[in-house]
Parts: C-alpha cells; sequence; structure tokens
C-alpha cells in the first residue's frame, strides 16, 4: 500500500456518496486535516485536495443521472473538472458508451481510478485542463458540475462550452451559485438541495440548479 492509499484510508475513508448512495467514494470529512497529513508526507506545499470532497453539484448532477438515463445511455460522455470522478462514474453505471473524466490535478485523476475501481466501472481518465479536452465530434454529452470560481478561467470555459455546442454536443452545468456562471447563456432544467462541506464553504447545504447551454 503507498503512503497516497493510507492517506485516503485514514483521512478520506469510503462512504456513500450523499443523495445518490448508489455510488461510493473517498470522501474527507476534514480536508484541511487530510491536506496538512498530505503535505507532511511529501515534505512539500501541495493544493488543497478538494477532490477529496463530492461537491454539491456533483451530488446533484450525478443524482439526475441516475434518474434521467436516457441524458448519457449509448453516448460519449466528458465529466470537465471531474475531481475524484463521480459525474463521469454515474454515466458509465448508467451505460455511457465511453464515459471520460478530465482534471488538471494529478492526485484527482488517481483518485477518480480508485473511485470508479470501488464501483466497479471503466472511465477513462485525462490529466488536462477541462477547456482543452473538447475536440469536435469527440463527445455528444458534456457535464460540468461547480467549474465557474474564477473569472479568467470561466471565460475560457464559456468559449470551449459554446463550440462544443455550436458542433452538436448536448452540454449541461450544474451550479451551486458560483460566481462567473454565464447564466444568460443557459436554461434551467432543474434544481434540488445538496449537502456540502461547513469547514469549506461556511453552510451545511446549497441549492443547485442544472442548465442546458441552450442555441
Amino acid at each position: 500500500m503507498t503512503p497516497f492509499h493510507k492517506l485516503l484510508q485514514e483521512y478520506a475513508p469510503i462512504s456513500s456518496v450523499a443523495g445518490c448512495s448508489k455510488i461510493r467514494a473517498h470522501q474527507a470529512s476534514n480536508v484541511f486535516a487530510l491536506w496538512h497529513a498530505w503535505e507532511s508526507e511529501c515534505q512539500a506545499i501541495c493544493d488543497v485536495p478538494y477532490w477529496a470532497i463530492v461537491w454539491p453539484a456533483a451530488q446533484a448532477l450525478s443524482q439526475y443521472i441516475m434518474n434521467n438515463p436516457s441524458l448519457v445511455k449509448g453516448k460519449t460522455v466528458l465529466d470537465c473538472g471531474c475531481g475524484g470522478g463521480v459525474v463521469a462514474i454515474a454515466a458509465a453505471m448508467n451505460q455511457a458508451a465511453r464515459s471520460v473524466g478530465c482534471d488538471m490535478d494529478q492526485p484527482a485523476i488517481d483518485v477518480a481510478k480508485y473511485n470508479a475501481a470501488i464501483n466497479n466501472v471503466a472511465i477513462d481518465l485525462m490529466c488536462k485542463d477541462a477547456t482543452e479536452c473538447y475536440a469536435p465530434g469527440s463527445f455528444d454529452v458534456i457535464l460540468v458540475a461547480d467549474l465557474f470560481y474564477q473569472k479568467e478561467f470561466s471565460r475560457r470555459l464559456r468559449a470551449a462550452l459554446k463550440k462544443a455546442r455550436d458542433h452538436g454536443c448536448d452540454v449541461i452545468i450544474a451550479d451551486s451559485g458560483r460566481p462567473f456562471l454565464p447564466k444568460e447563456e443557459l436554461t434551467e432544467i432543474h434544481s434540488q438541495s445538496a449537502a456540502t462541506s461547513f469547514d469549506v464553504e461556511g453552510c451545511l447545504s446549497r441549492t443547485v440548479r442544472l442548465y442546458r447551454f441552450h442555441d
């Protein structure tokens, strides 16, 4: 067992995803304790391991896929900024022809691989910026959960998603109130409450809205 596996076992054990109990994943009850332990193990400065949290939008989007399997069944699906891969796993569990997760953080990709194995599904993974994962015709569906945090990244992400939509891709965005969501280009299709980390967000739940990037 690697030191990384030991850290996951101690600080982010496997548990059912809130609101989507059919999926199990490594999840940290205290992401900052995991972060400090990881930096101590690495003897280096590390990014906060946000991949050890299933964010509210990922919870809601995964549940929506479970309840609406035709969204992904038989289709090639991309989970942008996949973190621990829960949304990509939901797509694979609901018979996506191919489910791909991309994230620019290599530890997130590693954990997504572990989480897929826990759920007995196969997903493909790319360590890559979410704005650079799409090529025309490569995916039928693109799924995005809680990515519109930063202004410049959100601008690039919007442009990439618009390009995908213009090439016939179905773009579904789940958002829990992030500041740079391009609402004027979206049509709301669903809303619900989802649990979140009080330590990270200062609240116990958020309202998540799902949107389709309209023409």
